[in-house]
């Protein structure tokens, strides 16, 4: 299942990630579930005309940083959730239906030149997903894919890419669904790039005394080949690393 929560939301800053997740969490807990174990991914997706500025970001009490805000004054930004956990979907709707005002920052964190960001949530609603029908699909990333082995990026024109990506699918499927893919996954990159994404979350802060990391990723267009109930699993839950911290979420092309 795949939603769209549609946001008023007149600043973003470059690290918003896991202020994204903050508000999935917060809307399960609005629908009575405080701790909902599930495999899931997100985008947010922004405007063209973005209006990047520079501006000071306060992350927390301790760390700020100098860096890029999309100033987006009268413009929604789309939040996209999908999953194949019907009950996790529908306690993201419900909790989403109670939030009107989204606090992004608190009297201390993430602040941008001092000030708070409010996000106004708009609607929410059950987009239409492709059906996957084919062994062979093409698909384009709508937020990067990551890897990694030994705690290095792994990029999709590296030989070892397919391998590192097929040992991933095999544990999201056992976890997801107590079994391995029925076939193995097959990639072939079409148009595809290297990205770098800032990103922050409080555990890695208090470890490394940093305030931001930079995770490399795959963005682009891609074919995915394997069999059809498999890469439907892959399409409703992403692929890769960080999924649920908004990287990963991949989108069909017709």
């Amino acid at each position: 299942m795949r939603l769209k929560i549609c946001i008023e939301a007149p600043i973003v800053p470059i690290v918003y990630r896991h202020r994204v997740l903050s508000l999935i969490k917060e809307a399960l807990k609005k629908a009575g579930i405080e701790d909902k174990k599930a495999y899931f991914c997100f985008n947010l997706s922004l405007p063209t005309n973005k209006n990047p500025k520079i501006a000071d970001i306060t992350i927390d009490e301790e760390y700020s940083i100098r860096d890029l805000v999309f100033r987006l004054k009268n413009k929604e930004i789309g939040l996209y959730i999908s999953s194949t956990d019907r009950n996790f979907i529908n306690a993201v709707i419900e909790g989403i239906k109670k939030i009107k005002v989204f606090h992004f920052s608190s009297d201390k964190t993430m602040l941008v030149d001092g000030k708070k960001i409010f996000w106004r949530i708009k609607s929410v609603e059950i987009i239409e997903e492709e059906k996957i029908q084919t062994e062979e699909v093409l698909f384009k990333t709508n937020s990067p894919i990551l890897l990694e082995k030994d705690k290095k990026p792994v990029l999709y024109n590296e030989p070892i890419f397919e391998k590192i990506l097929n040992e991933n699918i095999k544990q999201r499927f056992l976890n997801i669904l107590n079994r391995e893919p029925k076939k193995e996954i097959k990639f072939q990159p079409i148009s595809m790039g290297k990205v770098v994404v800032k990103h922050t979350l409080k555990s890695f802060r208090e470890k490394t005394g940093k305030p931001i990391m930079y995770l490399t990723g795959n963005a682009g267009r891609f074919k995915l080949i394997g069999d059809t109930e498999d890469l439907e699993i892959i399409y409703q839950t992403g692929i890769g690393l960080r999924t649920n911290q908004g990287f990963g979420m991949i989108n069909v092309l017709t």
